[in-house]
């Protein structure tokens, strides 16, 4: 294990055995004010040690990914026969700003490069010495340039920190824009019978999930840089640079949408579709142990092996504190690589777009969902190819300002109500 994730869980560790310690002092009784501050951050610190563990053995597993030899990842344009990229051309991607590993494992022809040259320098300089053939336009409506599939995928990828629905639904591949995906599973069909060597068993029909289609619905973000920043070279990386800045501007919405649903032009929000079952806690304005142990329980056994929990912070201040009957925790950290954060025996991911429920007194509201099991394989989101970016020169021209509007399309929707099951507070 790297020396750093190992320090990284040792730390976590002796944090969570302080921790206990205060609690077992006060096992029975009330915790006092600065007792229970005291354990908030001991476990925040536990929290965010295990996380950042986390990600960096994530970040590791995908640096052993991308620093494979070229002969262990996919040849996009070799397998079209298209060749090896020329000197002139690879000299033009370093001038561009791309650095020569990442020119020999991202780039594979010639028309791949050049599109990625020409959009870059579109970015940085307008349109001066960018051959116009070599951008992808976008649909005249829209305006602007189509950014290349590397660049999409990039931009997709930053906006996982931001979207915890984009980590664990599916997340389908991009599709042509004004293209749509129908989901076939309205219900659950019935189970296959028992019948005669002729007979057919019962006839289940298939339509639409709720009557709805995925339609990548459009999203736009405008953002400014200093002319004198593109000028003195001092932002060397403009893809970076752009990429990230929109990656996190699209994902926040696109996470709230996911979650919480907009109007019918949006995504089909989770906590908006009808159909999801609720548990309801048996005490309105608290949450009880028991309340989650029933909840999670109430999730089908198929499930279960792949159900995660998703919900927001506040949510997990007060589980952290809960016990069952046998004087457990209800959440369990995870102290060791592999091994997730844990409430009960699943994992969770927190979203700060799920609704707290909570009011000015940390109670918790009437009828307010607060947390949702399942397998969130059942909820899809599509990106629509048209990711597109333009730029504009003259429009902030009197404070030396240059602009982007960035253009992209998705949506998303449950498409099985029985894959999850919502804690509701009870009225």
């Amino acid at each position: 294990m790297n020396p750093e994730i190992k320090r990284l869980y040792d730390e976590a560790n002796q944090l969570h055995v302080r921790a206990k310690l205060v609690l077992d002092e006060f096992k029975g009784r009330d915790l006092p004010g600065d007792k229970a501050s005291e354990v908030d951050t001991l476990l925040d610190q536990v929290e965010a040690k295990t996380a950042e563990a986390k990600r960096q053995e994530r970040a590791a597993g995908l640096d052993e990914t991308f620093n494979k030899p070229n002969t262990q990842l996919p040849m996009n344009g070799a397998q079209e026969g298209k060749g090896a990229l020329s000197l002139e051309t690879k000299t033009a991607l370093r001038q561009a700003g791309f650095k020569n590993a990442e020119i020999e494992e991202r780039f594979f022809d010639e028309k791949q490069a050049k599109q990625a040259i020409a959009t870059v320098m579109y970015w940085k300089n307008g349109m001066d010495g960018v051959e116009r053939k070599d951008l992808a336009t976008s649909p005249a409506s829209a305006g602007g340039y189509l950014v290349t599939d590397t660049q999409r995928s990039e931009l997709l990828t930053k906006q996982q920190p931001v979207s915890a629905m984009r980590r664990i639904s599916r997340v389908l591949p991009p599709i042509p824009g004004g293209s749509t995906i129908t989901p076939t599973e309205e219900n659950s069909m019935t189970d296959a019978e028992w019948t005669t060597e002729i007979k057919t068993g019962s006839k289940d029909e298939v339509k639409p999930f709720g009557g709805r289609v995925l339609t990548p619905k459009p999203l736009a973000k405008r953002i400014l840089i200093s002319n004198t920043e593109l000028r003195a070279g001092r932002l060397i990386d403009i893809e970076n640079w752009i990429l990230s800045r929109l990656g996190i501007r699209f994902g926040v919405p696109e996470e709230y949408a996911f979650i919480n649903g907009l109007s019918a032009n949006g995504p089909m929000g989770l906590l908006k579709s009808n159909g999801i079952p609720r548990y309801t806690t048996a005490a309105s304005n608290t949450l009880a142990a028991d309340d989650i142990i029933n909840w999670a329980y109430s999730l089908p056994a198929a499930y279960m092996g792949t159900a995660r929990i998703l919900t927001n912070r506040s949510f997990l201040r007060k589980v952290r504190l809960l016990k069952d009957n046998n004087n457990q925790y209800l959440w369990q950290p995870g102290l060791s690589a592999g091994h997730p954060s844990t409430i009960l025996d699943w994992s969770y991911e927190l979203s700060d777009q799920y609704p707290t429920g909570l009011d000015t007194n940390d109670a918790y509201k009437d009828n307010e969902l607060i947390a949702t099991i399942g397998d969130f394989q059942y909820y899809w989101i599509v990106d629509s190819l048209n990711l597109s970016i333009k730029r504009l020169d003259e429009l902030y021209a009197e404070t030396d300002q240059t602009g982007f509007i960035g253009r992209k399309e998705a949506d998303g929707m449950p498409v099985s109500n029985e894959a999850f099951y919502h804690l509701k507070v009870k009225a």
